[in-house]
């Protein structure tokens, strides 16, 4: 079973939320969880912030156990995004702090990261907005921010300031990007799955890998989450499940030649973006 969760403190998550119930069949269970089943989804909303919220999915189950339904297998935050800038942005991203926890979950620890779902959505993401009147950004991030989780988890956001939060049409486009993409199977062999390592924190280049070719990435260490040490790679390894190649953005990374020794050491496959996009 899905797991979606928004938080009534988020303003473009209620934004979403909204558009869920208004556009797909999801009947009340109790309080604030609803539950479709065509996708065999929960549409929850949450009083505390969602960064703040670990392992939310053993919450949520105890929650629901009366109704006998399935295990929760995987979790889908919608919510807003924040940035300096306030460029209008609609991003995802998997949750985790490769480094220091200053924004939620714990240091050193990232949730599983869902490649498959993260590349459907972003595709779903670019081919919606197009429509949208304001002209928005469509970007993967790199792995930041809280909370901490067991199950592949993956944030649908709207960005970057309260000025688009709110925009209804932003929030349909979420919430339709989200429910298409919630058929994906993890198992689909037509997708190459990878990590990414290097570049800013918008990571351009693995946005156009992910929207451009067959290859499905999760987890995303920025630079300035490098240089990778053993414990870092070991956390991305951990986390990535069906992992087959890590991409390089080789100018954004910090110690190449050493990154290079650590990945050839655990035979793990790697390759340059630039060899697979054009510079």
């Amino acid at each position: 079973m899905k797991l979606i969760i928004s938080s009534e403190l988020d303003k473009a998550g209620e934004n979403i939320r909204e558009n869920f119930l208004q556009n797909y069949p999801f009947e009340k269970l109790e309080g604030d969880i609803f539950y479709n089943r065509a996708t065999d989804s929960l549409l929850v909303r949450i009083k505390n912030e969602t960064i703040y919220t670990d392992f939310p999915e053993n919450i949520v189950q105890e929650e629901v156990k009366e109704y006998s339904l399935t295990s929760i297998d995987s979790i889908f935050f919608a919510t807003r995004h924040k940035s300096v800038a306030k460029i209008p942005t609609l991003t995802c991203h998997t949750p985790g702090n490769f480094v220091k926890a200053d924004y939620g979950g714990a240091d050193g620890q990232v949730s599983p990261s869902n490649p498959i779902f993260q590349k459907k959505v972003l595709n779903e993401i670019m081919n919606l907005s197009k429509a949208l009147e304001v002209s928005f950004e469509v970007s993967l991030e790199a792995t930041h921010h809280g909370p901490l989780t067991g199950l592949p988890t993956t944030f649908i956001e709207i960005g970057s300031d309260e000025t688009y939060w709110g925009i209804k049409e932003a929030g349909e486009v979420i919430a339709s990007a989200i429910y298409r993409s919630l058929s994906y199977n993890e198992k689909e062999k037509s997708f190459r799955i990878a990590a990414g390592i290097g570049g800013g924190h918008y990571c351009p280049k693995f946005t156009e890998i992910m929207l451009n070719t067959d290859i499905a990435i999760g987890h995303v260490i920025a630079k300035y989450n490098t240089p990778v040490t053993d414990s870092i790679l070991c956390e991305l390894i951990k986390k990535s499940k069906n992992l087959e190649v890590v991409l390089l953005d080789w100018k954004g990374i910090k110690e190449r030649s050493d990154l290079k020794d650590k990945l050839t050491n655990r035979d793990i496959s790697f390759a340059k973006t630039s060899d697979i996009v054009k510079e």
